[in-house]
């Protein structure tokens, strides 16, 4: 299939098929209607028309697109769309591989949904760039690693959805992340935070490589008692060392005195 022949569309929606295998990710960068965010804010979809009734009259008109997205079971009407509205939806198939990093090149995209799927390897850092994105779902994969913090860069997010992947840490906080529940997290036994019923440990409670300035202030006193300690020991063994040398050099003095005199004795005697 010709890859431009995607050029001109803003809505892709694959859901519920049965396709496998990686998802070919030229496709994703040949849908140059979904890079521009230049636009009229009052300008939207449209189509224009025009009927010959006879060779002398003709009507002409235009009618505005209209377009309902079903997502998770929920059907969103649109009665206008916005020029640069971009929706993709892959969901509900069995794409493999990673979330290719090209989606970001689609700056006007409104709603990306790849749920349901086999997708592996971490959340691209580089989707919290996509800031006209209202609706991010990535569950049920096999993703891991963490919530990229740049995520809370997402002014406009009012639906996101991880659940059911093996992601792990912290769940960020800011911004719209503060109004998600439970339910957009759940399923991922190594996630923690505010929104679920399991809280991050504190640095408090693991041990430290550092000591804190209470333990440092004790070990300072510990090791003080110890160097005092040993030279106290010192001063006790040098004193004792001492009055041993002092009491040898007495004897030494008192037997020498003792021998000068016998010998003298025993001179006077011969």
């Amino acid at each position: 299939m010709d890859v431009d022949q995607f050029a001109q569309l803003h809505v892709i929606d694959l859901s519920s098929n049965n396709f496998t295998g990686f998802f070919p990710s030229q496709y994703i960068a040949s849908w140059n209607a979904m890079k521009s965010i230049e636009s009229n804010s009052l300008k939207y979809m449209s189509v224009e028309w025009n009927t010959s009734l006879t060779k002398k009259y003709g009507i002409s008109g235009f009618d505005v697109y209209e377009m309902t997205v079903t997502s998770k079971g929920v059907d969103t009407y649109y009665q206008v769309i916005q020029d640069i509205f971009a929706f993709v939806d892959l969901s509900d198939n069995k794409f493999e591989g990673e979330i290719s990093d090209l989606f970001v090149k689609l700056k006007a995209l409104c709603s990306l949904n790849l749920s349901n799927n086999m997708l592996t390897g971490g959340i691209p850092s580089s989707l919290g760039n996509l800031t006209y994105l209202e609706s991010l779902d990535l569950s049920r994969n096999k993703l891991s690693g963490r919530i990229p913090q740049q995520l809370t860069q997402l002014g406009f997010i009012e639906t996101f959805n991880v659940s059911h992947n093996n992601l792990v840490g912290l769940i960020p906080q800011g911004n719209q992340f503060n109004s998600f529940d439970a339910s957009s997290f759940e399923g991922n036994p190594g996630l923690c935070g505010d929104q679920l019923l399991k809280k991050c440990t504190t640095s408090s409670s693991s041990p430290s490589p550092f000591p804190t300035a209470e333990e440092d202030d004790g070990d300072s006193k510990s090791l003080l008692k110890l160097v005092w300690g040993f030279v106290l020991a010192g001063y006790i063994s040098g004193l004792v060392v001492g009055v041993a040398l002092a009491d040898i050099m007495i004897n030494r003095r008192a037997l020498s005195g003792w021998l000068r005199s016998y010998l003298t004795k025993m001179r006077k005697r011969n």
